[in-house]
């Protein structure tokens, strides 16, 4: 529940921003409209195709790392030994998105993987 409020909260402070950002184009008569575009710009469905899939990569290798590591003997007191599972197996799921990403913009100029 914190959770769901936290995001909505966000999304109205985003939302108010923008608005005020428009607002205070407008009243300066602000015309340009690549300038317009660079303020206001959101992300294409390319950008968000990416955010998911390095999302939902993070969540499974982190979810994984939680798993192996309750099965991993470890003293809760003295190691340090979870962090580093976490860490090794998000590592993993970032290489991957980076993998994944480079591969499909192999053969394409607007990579944004070089």
């Amino acid at each position: 529940m914190i959770i769901i409020i936290t995001w909505l909260v966000v999304l109205l402070f985003i939302h108010l921003l923008k608005y005020r950002i428009r607002k205070r184009m407008i009243e300066t008569n602000l015309d340009d409209e690549n300038v317009i575009k660079a303020i206001l710009e959101t992300k294409g469905n390319k950008e968000r195709e990416q955010d998911v899939l390095k999302w939902m990569l993070l969540g499974i290798f982190g979810g994984l790392g939680l798993v192996i590591q309750e099965f991993l003997p470890y003293s809760m007191d003295e190691s340090i030994l979870p962090y580093g599972v976490i860490i090794i197996f998000l590592s993993i799921g970032l290489l991957i998105y980076y993998l994944l990403i480079k591969n499909r913009f192999k053969n394409r100029d607007d990579s944004p993987v070089k």
